[in-house]
């Protein structure tokens, strides 16, 4: 099954991957002649998803493994992981008509149908890949355009349920662990300063979320008028820049005090060897010490690929039967698997 496989980008394998967790590109679609998502009755949703699965079978023909999910029909604990894996938002896995989800096991590939716009096709690589991953979804946009005609205007470009998207339709955003500026106390300047180069920062779950762990996610700004070769150079010219701060952070941190860091890191892992109980969000903030000095080499039996897969397994956690203490037990469970997978674990 789908959910067997474990999210591609936490193998931490690919190009800075002990900074860059994971980039993603995505574009945004919609069928010419149809209302956008947000005004369109159940019926149409339906015949929209309809002409997407027709359209997906010459997808197959390169990625034979795709698969299509009908959000409606899975269970609460495969929607979580669909969220925390990234390879959805939590507004698509709300049941819906016309809600489907099309996938690759391991999530390289996400096709979103009937989310904010009909179609957001998704590419998420390991390390930061800005380039590869906007070939990848340009690749698929134009095996689906032989069968889809998607609203554009000569002037505009693509037309899509958000002005911030209209032009390209075209995000690629890069996410960072940037637990070395934030030590130093240089953190808030510095994405200031990468803001000051057209780019938005947001946090690990995308607009309107927090910088949980110390993980960012640096994206373009603007979808008009630039070409999207363009956009993915950008995000990976100012990518470059955090990763270059970062890195001298780190390199500060390790000549100058890295017992703060060993502190820190085994502090934390004490902490969560011992909790009763821990959430998602204290579980991340806890984990960043940790994930940066077993990127410096000074952790035993962890590494950036273990913490990555616990950061997904972690939000997992759901309790199904209602209750006033659910979220208690919830934080019970989460802590027994944090402890499990932090065993082996020597700092």
């Amino acid at each position: 099954m789908w959910r067997d496989v474990p999210p591609a980008w936490t193998k931490a394998d690919g190009p800075e991957a002990d900074i860059v967790v994971s980039t993603r590109a995505r574009l945004a679609r919609n069928l010419s002649g149809m209302p956008f998502p947000g005004r369109a009755a159940a019926e149409d949703l339906e015949n929209i998803a309809e002409m997407a699965r027709q359209a997906s079978g010459r997808l197959r023909n390169r990625y034979p493994d795709l698969c299509a999910i009908k959000v409606a029909e899975i269970e609460e604990e495969d929607r979580t992981f669909l969220v925390d894996a990234h390879l959805a938002s939590p507004q698509q896995v709300r049941p819906r008509s016309g809600g489907m989800v099309f996938l690759e096991p391991g999530g390289r590939i996400a096709i979103m149908v009937n989310e904010e716009d009909h179609l957001r096709i998704q590419a998420i690589l390991p390390g930061l890949q800005p380039i590869p991953a906007w070939q990848l979804v340009d690749e698929i946009d134009d095996v689906l355009s032989v069968d889809l005609k998607f609203a554009c205007s000569k002037r505009l470009g693509y037309l899509t349920a958000s002005l911030s998207n209209v032009g390209t339709g075209l995000r690629i955003s890069a996410m960072m662990h940037l637990a070395g500026l934030a030590m130093v106390g240089r953190l808030a300047r510095t994405l200031q300063a990468a803001i000051d180069l057209g780019v938005s920062v947001r946090g690990l779950f995308g607009e309107g979320s927090k910088g949980l762990g110390d993980l960012y996610q640096v994206s373009n700004e603007v979808t008009l008028g630039v070409p999207e070769r363009e956009l993915a150079e950008r995000v990976k010219g100012v990518s470059n820049h955090l990763l270059g701060e970062e890195r001298r952070a780190r390199e500060e941190i390790l000549s100058e005090r890295p017992m703060d860091l060993v502190m820190a890191a085994r502090q934390n892992l004490a902490k969560l060897r011992s909790a009763e109980t821990v959430s998602p969000n204290e579980a991340l903030k806890l984990l960043s010490p940790i994930r940066f000095a077993a990127a410096a080499g000074m952790v035993k039996g962890c590494g950036s690929k273990d913490l990555n897969e616990l950061m997904v397994a972690m939000r997992l956690i759901r309790v199904e039967e209602p209750g006033r203490y659910t979220s208690i037990i919830a934080d019970r469970r989460r802590a027994v698997l944090v402890r499990r997978r932090l065993r082996g674990t020597d700092i």
